[in-house]
């Protein structure tokens, strides 16, 4: 079993998205983080490392130069006190494990560990990013290579990171959501490896037996993200890691809250099961990119500080609250009007020939009209939309 989840790239909807009032415009990225779970044969280290009633699981992060080793039982997943804990991948695996003794039965789960013990097998799980989720900035400087496209594209996949001067993996990330697309593919992993979720394929068909298994994913990804986080975001980037590129509106954080338990183990499954397969009162309308269009990622080397931001922007809000209601409504407007004229762009290009948008990136915007009225005045107007949304928010900040 091999899942894979797609970085995001929020173009429209900052600060506002964290309201469930208010969308933001959300892209998936090409780049894409892996999770790849196979059985294996017991070996006899395995044996010393699980008692005779739990499964071994070994954890592989080769580009991390990280390994964990862990047991499964029939209720619950517990990593060995000698492996260098990982929050992000032991509570989602904790937080899985109790989630499929609900969605499966306990008597169900209990059986396919059961088989696994009879069948002397043990669990590998392998976690794998694209580079384009971490700088490679000094991996190019160490190759003697220029900081550029090509030279990016030309590197080795999964590449493991530098190690400092202690042995420790140096990793520098570029923002497009690392942590919810790695919980996102485990969360999916473990589901489909076990049953319980009929996940898309890049082969097809979607149809709603996959469209549950797609929600339910989402789902239990956003409460297993929550829970590693230790607090609750605005869940867009595992949104976009499960639907891909869509205008979104968040769920109801209390909605979730009663599963964010300190102790994984103390949390119902019959009762977590019901709430994954209950509809969620989030919002996810999609929408094409034309085709020819690109959005590029720079690594700036450096990341903002989102928490001071937001406290900055909530204070403004308190301090003026008639003002900030008031530009907040115009912010969300021009916010919708982006993904709009992508899908309007994409709808043009299904009846004009293409290589108009080819044409249009090598002249000025001031030449976009004139040169072909139709996509030039939404790629002039979509032009405009953005200049006003960063109005309104160097107005805020």
């Amino acid at each position: 079993m091999r899942v894979s989840a797609p970085g995001k790239v929020l173009i429209t909807g900052g600060y506002l998205v964290l309201d469930p009032a208010f969308s933001g415009a959300v892209i998936a990225a090409s780049s894409r983080f892996y999770t790849s779970i196979t059985l294996e044969s017991l070996k006899d280290d395995d044996v010393a490392l699980a008692p005779s009633t739990a499964v071994p699981v070994r954890i592989h992060s080769p580009q991390f130069h990280q390994s964990m080793q862990g047991v499964l039982t029939a209720s619950s997943f517990h990593i060995s006190p000698d492996s260098i804990p990982n929050p992000y991948v032991e509570k989602t695996i904790r937080i899985c494990v109790v989630a499929l003794v609900g969605l499966l039965g306990a008597a169900a789960f209990e059986r396919h560990v059961h088989d696994m013990l009879r069948l002397r097998q043990s669990l590998a799980i392998t976690l794998e990013a694209d580079n384009d989720f971490y700088s490679q900035r000094d991996q190019l400087h160490n190759q003697g290579l220029p900081v550029n496209r090509k030279t990016l594209a030309s590197l080795p996949p999964f590449l493991p990171s530098l190690l400092d001067d202690a042995g420790h993996a140096k990793i520098s990330k570029t923002g497009m959501g690392s942590s919810a697309a790695l919980i996102t593919s485990l969360v999916g992993a473990l589901l489909g490896f076990f049953g319980a979720a009929n996940l898309p394929t890049d082969a097809g068909p979607h149809d709603a037996s996959t469209q549950v298994g797609a929600d339910l994913v989402h789902n239990l990804a956003q409460i297993a993200h929550s829970i590693a986080q230790e607090k609750i975001g605005s869940g867009f980037d595992v949104s976009a890691a499960v639907y891909g590129n869509q205008l979104y509106n968040r769920f109801r954080p209390d909605a979730i809250e009663p599963f964010l338990k300190e102790n994984i183990e103390q949390v119902d499954p019959v009762a977590l099961a019901a709430h994954l397969t209950t509809p969620w009162d989030n919002v996810v309308r999609p929408f094409c990119l034309p085709d020819g269009m690109h959005l590029i990622m720079g690594d700036v080397n450096a990341g903002s500080a989102t928490v001071s931001m937001v406290r900055k922007v909530l204070a403004w809000k308190s301090a003026d609250p008639v003002e900030s209601a008031a530009l907040w409504e115009k912010l969300n407007g021009s916010n919708q009007q982006i993904p709009n004229l992508l899908e309007q762009l994409h709808t043009l290009q299904t009846t004009k020939a293409n290589g108009t948008l080819e044409k249009l990136s090598h002249l000025s915007h001031h030449q976009w009209e004139s040169t072909d009225a139709d996509v030039g005045r939404l790629l002039s107007t979509m032009r405009q939309t953005f200049l006003t949304i960063r109005g309104y928010l160097r107005y805020v900040l």
